[in-house]
């Protein structure tokens, strides 16, 4: 996105919140209604807002939440963008630079994850404990990061926030939610993996695959924000076949528990300051 465009997309979104973002979250593959009834405020169309692409992936409808949760401002982006549409790295965290331009400084991913540990079921939640980039590419590849980036060799051993993550482990107990800690690996897709490519990424220690979230989570990161992600399993590489369709149906199931933590960690996030009296 142009500097531009950058801007007028972030003043548009505070105008709509009333005032700057506490709190940002992107919905992964079939998560669109998850947050429509819970957040107060309204839903804007991607076209409304300067210079951001128009996504094309069924299940990702390119609408931004935007209003009141748990009295914390946030924006819920219903919607990402993939390398497989032929996006550019920065297309793809288009949601992350506007919303921290925006003032967000927790970012909420979630995405639907092919299970790569074999003792996890269709339906089950994994928290990212770690990540895998293997896209081939980064958002901070080319020129800086159009925001106050510290150093362009971004530090990824505290990629996802461990308050955040004691925080996820508590409600997910609270709420009797089947959940895993799991190590999430990107890749470029848009094809599945292979029986051979399961077995090999399972090999190197990741426990859930997709094509998103690991270039938002490098991107929030640069900037200094907070990051906590949750995977929704939506089928098993133990053999059996895949299709899309199964992916949307199962993200349909989970969008409760989803919907539910990511409730919690909004009602969580450091209150904005009061009001000069």
């Amino acid at each position: 996105m142009k500097k531009k465009h950058l801007h007028e997309a972030a003043e548009f979104i505070q105008d709509r919140a009333g005032g700057p973002i506490d709190c940002a979250i992107i919905l992964g593959s079939g998560f669109g209604g998850v947050l429509r009834d819970r957040i107060e405020g309204e839903a804007v169309s991607y076209k409304k807002l300067a210079g951001f692409p128009t996504p094309t992936v069924a299940g990702h409808t390119g609408e931004a939440y935007i209003g009141e949760l748990h009295g914390r401002r946030v924006v819920a982006f219903s919607g990402r963008f993939h390398l497989y549409e032929g996006r550019t790295p920065r297309e793809v965290v288009s949601p992350v630079l506007v919303a921290a331009t925006a003032g967000a400084k927790t970012f909420v991913l979630t995405n639907a994850a092919g299970g790569l540990n074999l003792d996890y079921r269709p339906g089950d939640l994994m928290l990212l404990s770690d990540q895998i980039n293997l896209t081939g590419t980064s958002p901070l590849i080319g020129p800086a990061l159009p925001l106050d980036v510290p150093s362009r060799f971004t530090d990824m051993s505290d990629a996802y926030d461990v308050r955040l993550r004691e925080l996820a482990r508590h409600m997910a107990g609270e709420y009797q939610i089947v959940m895993h800690d799991g190590i999430y690996v990107g890749l470029a897709g848009p094809a599945y993996e292979t029986p051979a490519e399961a077995k090999w990424l399972r090999s190197i220690g990741a426990d859930a695959v997709g094509m998103s979230t690991v270039l938002e989570a490098i991107a929030a990161r640069a900037i200094g924000a907070s990051v906590i992600g949750f995977s929704l399993i939506t089928n098993v590489h133990d053999g059996s076949k895949t299709s899309h369709e199964e992916v949307l149906t199962a993200g349909a199931r989970g969008a409760e528990s989803i919907g539910r933590l990511i409730e919690g960690i909004v009602a969580n996030v450091e209150a904005p300051a009061a009001a000069p009296a």
